[in-house]
């Protein structure tokens, strides 16, 4: 009758929910440190910061009686006060609470859904001015009804399978070139079908994650974006590319390069941090590529 395992909830409805754990706040700060210098540096750049809430703080009705939970959304609030005033923080918390009946978070992964995704763009085109595009201007299809999630594999506990579905846009002028720069590869999708093959079928999104991924888009406006991420932006891009002549991604974890350069070299217009609350807060590896440590 255990209910928790390797920090993993077995919750109702057949969802497992991780664990938050309270932040360290000396890499809090640290990143706090490292995101206002940003700001200042770049100050004529709009930054915009999403932090996603997970499973456990939006699903908690689905948590198993007794589980004790760290309230995550104090901790959000709380960076978003403490954030430079230069950077728009998008509060995506309520938009997802509105939704919570629906599929927006993966039964059995740690990641939301893409139907997740795209409420919480929708939220950020509302504060980042974009004319927002709705769920008519998509194909929307299944790829997937196999799906065994991260969260299945570390805590032993079976559910049911998850559906991967990806959005695609109507707009036949959409289109993109993904450039992965490490891996000298590039491609015209930003899905990645091989992948759903293997285990980890989120992979379908970008393949995963790299270091550095460069995405010419056919959007006329010009503006190039860069995104610090984690594995939570790669289900979301797909709905930024109508908007950006130029998405830059950089994965901290695996990034030594010279930001500034890149900065310079790209002309990057606006910067978005994108990530979910349990990495963000965990993270030491944001501050050094912002310092250029």
């Amino acid at each position: 009758m255990k209910k928790e395992s390797n920090n993993v909830y077995l919750g109702k409805d057949d969802y497992l929910l991780e664990k938050f754990d309270k932040p360290v706040e000396e890499n809090v700060s640290k990143n706090l440190d490292a995101i206002d210098s940003f700001a200042k540096k770049y100050k004529n750049v709009k930054q915009y910061m999403l932090i996603s809430p997970t499973a456990i703080n939006i699903l908690s009705n689905k948590l198993p009686m007794d589980a004790p939970v760290v309230d995550q959304q104090q901790y959000l609030d709380d960076y978003a006060k403490r954030l430079n005033s230069n950077i728009s923080f998008v509060d995506t918390y309520t938009t997802l609470l509105e939704h919570k009946k629906e599929d927006i978070f993966y039964r059995s992964d740690h990641h939301w859904t893409s139907l997740g995704a795209f409420y919480s763009y929708q939220k950020l085109a509302d504060v980042m001015d974009l004319s927002k595009k709705d769920s008519d201007d998509y194909d929307i299809e299944l790829v997937s009804n196999s799906f065994v999630g991260a969260l299945s594999s570390e805590s032993g506990y079976k559910t049911k399978k998850d559906k991967v579905k990806v959005y695609i846009p109507k707009d036949e002028n959409d289109k993109v070139v993904v450039n992965y720069e490490e891996e000298q590869k590039k491609t015209a999708t930003l899905y990645e079908s091989d992948k759903l093959d293997e285990k980890d079928k989120y992979q379908v999104f970008l393949g995963g994650n790299h270091p550095i991924v460069k995405i010419d888009t056919s959007s006329t406006s010009g503006k190039t974006l860069l995104i610090f991420k984690d594995s939570y932006a790669n289900s979301f891009v797909p709905f930024l590319t109508s908007h950006f002549s130029k998405i830059i991604l950089v994965d901290p974890r695996y990034y030594y390069e010279d930001i500034d350069e890149l900065m310079k070299s790209e002309n990057v217009d606006e910067v978005l941090y994108l990530y979910n609350a349990n990495t963000f807060f965990s993270d030491s590896t944001l501050a050094p590529v912002l310092n250029n440590e």
